[in-house]
């Protein structure tokens, strides 16, 4: 068998596994899923919510761009009052605990309002305003348990690093949607995790 040949069949092969692994890994995270989901509504997630919605109400589309504005500004700026209010906020630091307690298979979580705000991050996004809430919430209005599980990003060796994961909240005693949580998932420590394992 030629060099060339064996070249082709080892990455083929190379691709099968990171088809078969990523497959494994959505299953296994729709095994975690409602642990997941458990431990961030310990945190007092609804109620921000519904604070951050009733504040928010009347926000129009050229305000969520002035702040969008104001947030590019301060990722290139050392004085970010705007950032640090979403980072460092009390439900981000509890946040901060579900990470924790994840044994960190979820490495960052975004929580997103109705008008599709950032409210409480684990980490500095790029954005402050999220462009696929609209379409989350329109997609939550037909199906309220969708959960968006996106293609898994592979670092420099081809290896899997991690996945995003989206999915609707909804008031537990009106059923209306007041907004989403957006994961980011370690592939890998996903991958060699127990399924008993509790956050």
């Amino acid at each position: 068998m030629s060099r060339l040949s064996v070249t082709a069949l080892s990455l083929a092969v190379l691709l099968f596994a990171n088809g078969a692994r990523a497959d494994s890994h959505e299953e296994k995270f729709r095994e975690y899923l409602p642990k997941i989901q458990s431990a961030l509504m310990a945190q007092d997630v609804v109620r921000t919510l519904r604070n951050y919605n009733e504040i928010h109400r009347e926000m129009t589309r050229a305000d969520i761009d002035g702040l969008e504005a104001i947030w590019q500004a301060e990722l290139k700026s050392a004085n970010r009052p705007l950032i640090t209010g979403v980072v460092r906020n009390v439900t981000a630091l509890r946040l901060q605990k579900v990470v924790r307690d994840s044994g960190r298979i979820v490495t960052d979580i975004n929580l997103v309002d109705a008008k599709g705000m950032s409210i409480a991050q684990t980490t500095v996004f790029p954005s402050i305003w999220q462009r696929s809430a609209e379409t989350i919430m329109n997609v939550a209005t037909v199906s309220p348990n969708t959960v968006t599980i996106g293609d898994i990003e592979f670092d420099g060796s081809g290896q899997p690093s991690r996945f995003e994961a989206v999915f609707p909240v909804a008031d537990p005693d009106t059923q209306e949607l007041i907004g989403s949580v957006i994961l980011f998932v370690d592939a890998d420590a996903l991958e060699d995790s127990y399924p008993d394992r509790s956050f």
